[in-house]
């Protein structure tokens, strides 16, 4: 082999090595930061649906049972304070003293039972008056929860609240913001689940004093109706 081709063939080798490493340090730097990239933007925390379709087979929000709920004055009082903590986030929108004025929002003292869209000297949205219903427990607990689907194409740019104790929280505070708070429904055990199952149990139970058949004793004629039991 000459001079010349073992000169060619060095340097031939030299070139392919090269190349190789610099192929090779490329590959690994794309391995090393593939794997430690950032990821660009806020993350989006998604809730898994149930499995089984729990979602699509949940009925309507039961409402609260407001009669049951503010009925105990101590509980009342200590919901009306939570409430007013919560409603600080409203304060620069609304007040709330008696004869305050407007501020991006309508003053909220007595809003409890005024007619939607009313209040003097604020410019409501049309949806808002055509909305024309008094609010009530109900209606301000839903309106709470997301304003501009309760009512569409209110204005008003809150989110709303997503748990229901806070909402229930801030109704009784709202309620509260007047000389006289208005008056409360009577319970209602349809509107919670242990007070309706308590209510069916009761219902089922024995009239009290009545005797259980002996053993083996025939049961009691049913021709004639069974009188009600007298009011305890």
């Amino acid at each position: 082999m000459s001079s010349n081709n073992l000169w060619f063939n060095m340097v031939a080798g030299a070139i392919l090595a090269t190349g190789l490493g610099i192929m090779g340090l490329r590959t690994l730097g794309d391995m090393v930061y593939a794997n430690n990239q950032e990821a660009v933007g806020f993350p989006v925390e998604v809730a898994e649906a149930p499995a089984g379709g729990a979602a699509a087979d949940a009925g309507p929000e039961l409402m609260p049972d407001w009669g049951t709920l503010l009925a105990d004055p101590a509980k009342t009082a200590e919901l009306v304070a939570q409430g007013d903590k919560l409603h600080k986030v409203c304060s620069s929108c609304h007040n709330v003293e008696p004869g305050s004025a407007n501020k991006t929002g309508p003053s909220l003292y007595e809003v409890f039972g005024r007619t939607a869209g009313t209040h003097g000297g604020f410019a409501y949205s049309d949806a808002m008056k055509a909305y024309g219903k008094a609010w009530d427990y109900d209606g301000l607990y839903n309106f709470l929860k997301a304003p501009k689907t309760y009512i569409k194409g209110t204005a008003m740019s809150y989110a709303g609240m997503g748990k229901s104790s806070d909402r229930v929280a801030v109704v009784a505070y709202l309620r509260s913001l007047a000389p006289s708070p208005a008056a409360l429904p009577a319970p209602d055990p349809t509107r919670d689940p242990a007070q309706a199952a308590a209510a069916a149990a009761a219902a089922a139970a024995p009239a009290d004093g009545a005797a259980a058949p002996a053993d083996g004793a025939a049961p009691a004629a049913t021709d004639a109706a069974a009188a009600p039991a007298a009011p305890k």
